[in-house]
């Protein structure tokens, strides 16, 4: 998901319940802006969904309920009692005026709100995922094609395609603009050009498995807001009277929908998502296994840093107070002791209060054509071998010679050794690790 392991403090584990700090004992995480996640009861895996109005219209793709919910209290009614087979595997959804549309293994269709009678509008010759409408224009997602196929209401004949922007099971929703994609795979949503397929930038999703989307525009403000729809597993303790011990661990099926929100800063070329508030807490303590003295103790923790994606709110000391120093652009609480005697105990550490938020970034190899070339001291840096990587060694400067070729663009370079490794290099499983020039053949 990321790019590069963060350093300590600065990077983010995906949670369900959000992003979660690197190493930390001691972690609260709760959510800002006032968000609401609608829980409708009895759902199993929420796929497509839509707004008609201020409807909430959901397909529960498992049982084959095309359910109505209410986003403020998550009552939900079933709107479909008679048609559940029909509706059954429906993995898209869409609405435009008194029409509803449906994804359904190869097909799409569509009917009428009143009566749910499915018309069938197009085949395609592998399964469609997504479905969105825009006046007469038709959107139809299909992972095994790569493309988002578009098609004219009135013909049904395909007008244009555009290339998916993700590897995985794309849902869709279209507002006047904008094509918004969700793909389950890169749990991302993608903002397009709906007229001209141009992806303008993209964002992490809170959550794992984003398997629907949909806009609701405010009657009053006119203002847009999007929601997404999740459908995973997850773990918890069952209580087994029949078993003994009692407590077992099982899995159940999680599904809910979600505000999704977002702030895109295009001269930056990154996509904030949404943003949690958390306390985080990080402690040592002192338990001598040898009665030693220890004269002049000075111990050093990183404190967490501030970056685009992370705001550093408050930092406190737990135990005894430190002194704080930054080294290379990095926050260090610094803790002195005068001197340790034998046996003596102490508790010290940290805790913070940080707001942090999703990030994604976009970067094209047109972006960096004109950068300059790469420092010395960069490059000795980035060419430190600090963890076994075998680069001083022929056959891995050969390699990555071969890879780049005559390629200039420092982004395409990347990409060109990305390739090298997935195409050339083979793998094998041993109880130990051996350095990469030994997975290169000679």
């Amino acid at each position: 998901m990321f790019p590069r392991l963060p350093k300590f403090g600065e990077g983010f584990l995906h949670f369900p319940q959000g992003f979660m700090s690197f190493a930390l004992p001691s972690l609260i995480v709760s959510q800002m802006f006032g968000q609401k996640t609608i829980r409708p009861l009895t759902a199993a895996t929420l796929c497509g969904i839509t707004f008609i109005k201020d409807r909430l219209i959901a397909i529960d793709s498992i049982k084959g309920h095309l359910l109505e919910i209410d986003p403020t209290s998550d009552n939900s009614k079933i709107l479909n009692p008679h048609q559940v087979k029909e509706f059954t595997d429906v993995t898209g959804l869409a609405a435009w005026e008194d029409t509803l549309w449906v994804s359904r293994e190869n097909s799409v269709y569509l009917c009428n709100l009143n009566a749910l009678g499915l018309e069938h509008f197009v085949t395609l010759p592998y399964p469609a995922d997504g479905v969105a409408v825009w006046e007469t224009t038709v959107y139809v997602s299909c992972q095994r094609l790569g493309y988002i196929l578009i098609y004219d209401r009135e013909t049904r004949k395909e007008i244009t395609r555009f290339y998916a922007p993700g590897v995985g099971i794309e849902n869709l929703a279209v507002t006047q603009e904008m094509l918004w994609i969700c793909d389950r795979t890169e749990q991302s949503v993608y903002a397009m050009d709906r007229a001209t397929g141009e992806l303008q930038f993209s964002v992490l999703t809170p959550f794992e498995c984003p398997t629907g989307i949909a806009i609701h525009k405010n009657a009053e403000t006119g203002k847009e807001s999007i929601y997404v729809a999740y459908a995973s597993e997850e773990a918890y303790i069952r209580d087994n009277p029949n078993a003994d011990p009692s407590h077992e661990l099982t899995f159940r099926d999680r599904t809910f929908i979600h505000p999704l929100y977002y702030h895109y800063e295009p001269d930056k070329r990154y996509a904030l998502s949404n943003g949690y508030l958390i306390e985080m807490s990080y402690a040592e303590e002192i338990a001598p296994l040898d009665e030693v003295y220890l004269p002049d103790v000075e111990w050093r923790i990183a404190l967490p840093s501030e970056t685009e994606r992370q705001k550093v709110k408050h930092v406190e000391p737990i135990g005894i107070p430190f002194t704080e120093e930054v080294v290379q652009g990095q926050r260090v609480a610094v803790f002195k002791f005068d001197s340790l005697a034998p046996g003596e105990r102490h508790i010290f550490g940290w805790k913070a209060l940080l707001e942090v938020r999703g990030i994604k970034y976009r970067i094209t190899p047109r972006d960096v054509e004109d950068i300059p070339e790469l420092s010395s001291e960069l490059e000795t840096r980035y060419l430190v071998d600090d963890d076994d990587l075998a680069m001083d060694t022929t056959i891995v400067r050969r390699a990555a010679r071969e890879a780049i070729g005559s390629e200039t663009n420092v982004l395409r370079k990347m990409y060109s050794i990305r390739n090298y490794v997935y195409d050339e290099l083979s793998y094998g499983i041993k109880p130990y690790i051996d350095t990469p020039a030994n997975f290169i053949d000679p």
